[in-house]
């Protein structure tokens, strides 16, 4: 009794029972009075020290000041207050260009700006995230505050960027049941290596999270399902090199098991539900659990439940773990929510323009708030990785029955200067690149690519903005220039010219990319060539209309194990091109797990075929060559018609190539994948001349490959043996190259 009467007179002596009726502000010079007095609340009458600490964190909130005293006696509120410098020359030193660029987007505190410590504190935290988002771990920012005159300081900041921090190892330890060298193929970060002059091998914290989440979800479309990325470290040598680890856990694989339809607030005909039963049944019937079937399903159903004119409804597929080894799927039809999005404020983009974000979204102002397509929507603009942070919050609006959408976006680096080197069995290489992802801030893809070889020197300038007005298609255009010398061929083509594409997808993995392009070649024939290839030489003007069209249905774009990619594609040089011709190309390339998943094998097929109109025959830089990984055992260009000599190409081009993969005892370090092929095809035709050696002899080679990441750079060995060939064939047994381009 006695301890709670205490306790109530000592809050009875903090607290005051009077109005404000006065209020004295002293020591502000910029800012009035009045900008101070808005901040008070007069209406309370009880003046406490909770009442006075709240306003003083309200006045110290604007950054205006530096000190805020606030005293009561009697009636009269007095605050004291002194005020915090302006800025009144600014000045970054350390960085230059690009980075200097981006830094000044970043710092908040300019000339004539307030400043204020927790300002300059938040504007360099921000600077160091940038650079070591860039790779610059070791940087030092250190800010200069000179006091001058009237209140106002002379703000320097110093960025010592220091050496790149680059990545020397990358590990996979624990439960993997992949390789090595198939996991750095689903992650971008890479190992750096004297081959590569300047790369993306620069360690950055944003990609490292990036990776883990690509490791997880390449983990769980191969049917992972438990898969954990445990643990990510890295360690420094004295080199300023990190070694970075992953620890995987990846469990078992599981099946699709049992489907369940719940409708839920949602009236749905009998034939409708019916029919989101069949979609779920075929896609789930005795396949291996997947993501990507799950994405499948949920398109299907929404894209049918559209088509029946169900307006307002949302999915939601549930996937529950259940015994024998299996994942229930629940299919949730839902009636969709009452809310109206009213508006969408995306914060946080400094670089990139509103434009492109708005674009990857699927969910406007004004349409029906739906969960399922705001996730969607953030997964858009996750993936083209401009971000390395991207969250949301819906938040009640102004408005009743509607509500905000609020996107917010951290930016990243997105430009890189990559470089490579290489040798092999048929000469040098160099090859460099210049790109940046985010153009303007308009996410337009801007590349240079430059690349000089034994064989060929090329530059090409190409330019792709992903949605070009609005219109959901890619438009593409390029500038080329590239002369090539084979020393079989007999002659040298220069040429320079332009492209332009557009692509967009017509139904699901089906993707139509028309083109148009204009081409100058320059033939000239060298050695002891014929009178006949000797007439073929000149300048020639191609213009060219055409089209291709692309099914993808592989599980990868990297090391896929399943699946298929199917292309078809047209070029018709018009009546306008000095020699007038139609090119066509087929090709399909289908995968699947033999043995068990280290017997990987696909079978690859090609054909191609190229003939001129009005009486011409097709010019030397337009016939077909078989590569060497086409047709293994030959030289590059080292099958079909020849001419005195020279292989000249042909009309003609068919290839089928069968290869596994299998185990191999090579220490997983050095991250080796070998396998088995047989290849077979031929090239013949020969339009300008009946006289021409042209061989329809089918050839076929065997033998064996083998790719491994060495001590002093990636090595590629290829051994073949033909087993059927033409006696003017050039055959290529053995074949290595040692580094690689970026």
């Amino acid at each position: 009794m006695i301890r709670s009467i205490i306790i109530f007179f000592i809050i009875l002596t903090n607290v005051t029972f009077a109005e404000i009726k006065k209020i004295n502000i002293v020591g502000n010079a910029r800012v009035s009075s009045a900008t101070i007095e808005s901040l008070v609340d007069k209406k309370i009458s009880n003046i406490d020290s909770i009442y006075i600490n709240n306003l003083t964190k309200k006045i110290y909130d604007t950054d205006f000041f530096a000190d805020v005293k606030i005293s009561f006696n009697q009636d009269a509120l007095t605050i004291n207050v002194i005020e915090n410098p302006i800025v009144n020359f600014f000045y970054i030193n350390g960085v230059k260009d690009s980075d200097l660029d981006q830094v000044n987007k970043i710092i908040t505190l300019k000339e004539n700006s307030i400043f204020s410590s927790s300002k300059l504190k938040k504007d360099i935290e921000a600077t160091r995230e940038f650079l070591n988002a860039s790779g610059y771990y070791q940087a030092s920012i250190t800010p200069e505050v000179i006091k001058i005159d009237n209140n106002q300081i002379n703000l320097i900041i110093n960025i010592d960027k220091k050496e790149i921090s680059k990545i020397k190892n990358i590990y996979f330890i624990g439960n993997k049941y992949f390789s090595n060298s198939q996991l750095l193929d689903v992650i971008t970060s890479t190992e750096d290596g004297w081959w590569k002059i300047f790369s993306s091998s620069a360690l950055s914290e944003q990609r490292i999270e990036y990776d883990k989440q690509l490791l997880k979800d390449f983990y769980k479309s191969k049917s992972f399902y438990d898969a954990q990325i445990e643990s990510t470290f890295a360690s420094v040598d004295k080199n300023n090199k990190f070694t970075l680890t992953y620890s995987i856990n990846s469990g078992k694989k599981y099946k699709f098991g049992d489907y369940d339809i719940k409708v839920s607030g949602l009236v749905l005909k009998e034939e409708d539900i019916n029919e989101v039963k069949n979609i779920s049944n075929k896609l789930l019937k005795n396949e291996l659990y997947s993501p990507i079937t799950i994405n499948k399903i949920n398109k299907q159903i929404t894209d049918y439940l559209e088509t029946k004119r169900y307006g307002n409804f949302e999915i939601n597929i549930q996937d529950l773990k259940a015994a024998d080894d299996k994942i229930n799927i629940i299919v949730q039809l839902n009636e969709g929510q009452k809310s109206i999005v009213n508006k969408i404020n995306i914060k946080g983009n400094t670089i990139t323009e509103e434009k492109v974000i708005r674009d990857n979204l699927i969910i406007s102002e004004g349409d029906q708030l739906n969960s399922s397509k705001v996730k969607k929507s953030i997964d858009n603009v996750k993936s083209k990785q401009l971000f390395s942070k991207v969250d949301y919050k819906i938040e009640d609006s102004e408005k009743k029955n509607f509500k905000d959408l609020n996107l917010f976006v951290k930016e990243q680096p997105t430009g890189s200067i990559s470089a490579g080197v290489g040798y092999g069995s048929n000469g040098g290489l160099f090859e460099a690149s210049i790109n940046e992802r985010n153009f303007l801030g308009q996410g337009i893809n801007l590349n240079f690519t430059g690349r000089l070889s034994s064989d060929e020197i090329k530059g090409e300038l190409s330019y792709v903005d992903p949605n070009y007005l609005n219109s959901n298609k890619e438009l593409a255009a390029s500038l080329f220039s590239v002369v090539d010398d084979y020393e079989n061929s007999g002659y040298q083509n220069k040429s320079a010219g332009t492209r332009f594409a557009t692509k967009y997808e017509i139904y699901e993995d089906i993707f139509f990319r028309p083109n148009l392009g204009v081409q100058f070649d320059r033939l000239e024939v060298t050695g002891n060539a014929s009178s006949l290839l000797r007439s073929r030489q000149g300048d020639f003007t191609t213009t060219s209309l055409g089209y291709n069209f692309l099914y993808d249905q592989r599980d990868s774009k990297f090391n896929p194990t399943s699946g298929s990619i199917i292309y078809f594609d047209q070029n018709i040089a018009t009546f306008f091109s000095d020699i007038p011709t139609i090119q066509t190309g087929f090709g399909a390339t289908f995968y699947k797990e033999l043995l068990s998943d280290k017997f990987i094998g696909s079978a690859k097929a090609k054909l191609a075929n190229v003939v001129a109109f009005n009486d011409k025959d097709v010019k030397l830089s337009d016939r077909i060559f078989s590569s060497t990984s086409d047709l293994r055992g030959f030289e590059q260009r080292g099958v079909g018609p020849v001419d005195s000599g020279d292989h000249i190409g042909g009309n003609n081009l068919a290839t089928l190539s069968l290869k596994s993969t299998f185990p191999n005892p090579i220490p997983e370090n050095l991250r080796a994948t070998t396998f088995l092929f047989l290849d077979m095809g031929n090239v013949w035709g020969a339009d300008y001349s009946s006289l021409i050696s042209d061989s329809s002899k089918l050839r076929t080679s065997t033998g064996i490959a083998l790719d491994l990441v060495s001590p002093i750079g990636p090595l590629s060995f290829t051994y073949s043996i033909p087993l059927s060939k033409a006696t003017t064939d050039k055959e290529q047994n053995f074949l290595f190259n040692i580094g690689s381009s970026f």
